[in-house]
């Protein structure tokens, strides 16, 4: 009682609805409880892992390394060579790297004893890097994508820059098939390019001097080419069935976008 008035009234938690059972009322607090800690857990989650790239980038080595990957794949040696560092520390650099997804490495698909370093899965979340220049700066007004057939990568990628960038490109091999695969035809067309009329061709076809050169097998690069141009080597995995195409697409094209984003015309 106060001042002689009637009893205190309090009012009713929020959760309170008249005619609501406890049984209710829990099972709504705890309903609140379980949405607040799974959005915790979400954007934690996010978090810890936007931290965990920037801690392996916080390396100027590493930075260096995965900014290089951008445009061309390469072995530890190579950039044990780019980065000035001995071959150890490469490995501890790109271990670091590869542990949060920047970077993977493979083995070569023509020398067995050679493993090729790229891009990694989560490299696509910390976006462009501008850190590294190439002295003088790559043109791409005449470039030339190689593999060892010309019938599927090499194709999809002279395809893939022209209808990206309006500029010509060519494509050859250096021991040439018989026919462009049917399955790199289909998968072009399914994005609306017509690899219908093309034909392989060998290296003595290419009638420019290219200022660019991209190999995009991981054979021809390592039987040496003929062009004295800057070379940058794209390590796409051979497809030997229909269902290795639409990767092949996507590897090559997101690859062809950075690449058209970096060079000058």
């Amino acid at each position: 009682m106060v001042g002689g008035g009637g009893p205190v009234r309090r009012a009713m938690p929020s959760m309170w609805v008249a005619g609501a059972s406890h049984l209710d009322i829990i099972q709504r607090r705890l309903s609140h409880i379980v949405v607040s800690k799974r959005l915790a857990v979400e954007i934690g989650s996010d978090l810890e892992e936007q931290s965990a790239l920037h801690r392996a980038l916080g390396d100027p080595h590493r930075l260096a390394a995965v900014a290089w990957l951008q445009l061309t794949d390469a072995t530890p040696t190579e950039l044990a060579e780019r980065l000035g560092l001995a071959s150890n520390l490469v490995a501890f650099h790109l271990d670091v790297l590869e542990e949060v997804g920047l970077v993977s490495r493979h083995r070569s698909q023509g020398d067995g004893r050679r493993r090729y370093v790229t891009l990694g899965p989560t490299a696509g979340k910390v976006g462009p890097m501008d850190v590294l220049a190439y002295d003088p700066p790559l043109a791409a007004g005449r470039v030339v994508f190689v593999c060892t057939h010309n019938s599927a990568r090499s194709q999809l990628a002279s395809a893939i820059w022209t209808a990206r960038t309006g500029r010509e490109s060519w494509s050859a091999g250096s021991r040439p098939a018989d026919r462009v695969n049917p399955d790199a035809v289909a998968i072009a067309a399914d994005h609306g390019l017509d690899l219908s009329a093309a034909r392989p061709g060998g290296y003595d076809q290419v009638d420019v001097e290219p200022d660019l050169v991209v190999s995009v097998c991981d054979r021809v690069r390592e039987d040496g080419l003929p062009f004295d141009a800057p070379l940058l080597h794209w390590s796409v995995p051979e497809p030997t069935r229909a269902g290795d195409f639409p990767h092949v697409w996507q590897d090559v094209d997101g690859r062809v976008v950075r690449l058209a984003d970096r060079v000058a015309a």
